[in-house]
């Protein structure tokens, strides 16, 4: 009976699709977003190792397939992903901030909501490669560049988000805003606010990374 009911079921859902006008589009995206890496080691360690504001942009290609109000969306976005810190620490001299810029290639996969034109909402996974890393620091005392990439790793993030698209005048093109938050789960391992590798810490904490930021796309739709 419980097969019977599921081959309905996706018999159903495959008709409801089939039923449905496919449609496709490709765009050209830009995305800049407030960035963070996050580890308990460094949030245990007070005043001394802090978190500070980090920003990134990333740009790209994104191409979407719609069955009338669902659509399966993938892109190819390049640019960085930046953690920034701060702290007070007297062996270095006092107060100093410092960011880790990781060169990254950012593959989303997602599922979005809503009609070809106006709002929707999105959710899906987000791969992130990172192809290098650079550690810096605003004390004198300190190496102002140190190529860190051996300390990171891949990671892959969940992503949500909400936008809208829009008709730009008479041109045979919209408009795609959108606001995204990601988080990963996965460890992105890496450095800590001074440049050590979190490796070395006992114990061994995970690196999550996460993101919230604006895209923002010119789409082109495909009939």
């Amino acid at each position: 009976m419980k097969k019977l009911l599921l081959s309905l079921s996706l018999l159903t859902c495959l008709g409801a699709v089939q039923a449905q006008t496919i449609t496709a589009d490709l765009s050209v995206k830009y995305a800049y977003s407030a960035t963070g890496m996050f580890n308990k080691s460094i949030s245990d360690l007070g005043a001394s190792q802090d978190y500070d504001l980090a920003f990134s942009s990333n740009y790209g290609l994104a191409a979407n397939v719609n069955f009338g109000k669902i659509g399966a969306g993938v892109e190819f976005l390049m640019g960085n992903f930046k953690a920034g810190y701060q702290g007070d620490q007297a062996l270095l001299g006092g107060a100093y901030t410092s960011n880790v810029d990781l060169k990254t290639t950012q593959i989303p996969i997602y599922l979005r909501l809503g009609e070809t034109k106006g709002s929707f909402g999105e959710f899906g996974i987000v791969m992130n490669s990172v192809k290098g890393a650079t550690y810096s620091n605003s004390n004198y005392l300190i190496d102002p560049a140190v190529d860190v990439t051996n300390q990171y790793q891949n990671f892959m993030g969940y992503m949500i988000g909400v936008g809208g698209r829009f008709g730009l005048l008479d041109l045979p093109v919209m408009v795609s805003v959108s606001a995204r938050m990601m988080y990963s789960t996965a460890d992105a391992k890496g450095v800590d606010a001074l440049g050590f590798d979190l490796d070395l810490y006992n114990p061994v904490n995970k690196t999550n990374a996460a993101s919230l930021g604006l895209h923002v796309g010119v789409v082109y739709s495909i009939d």
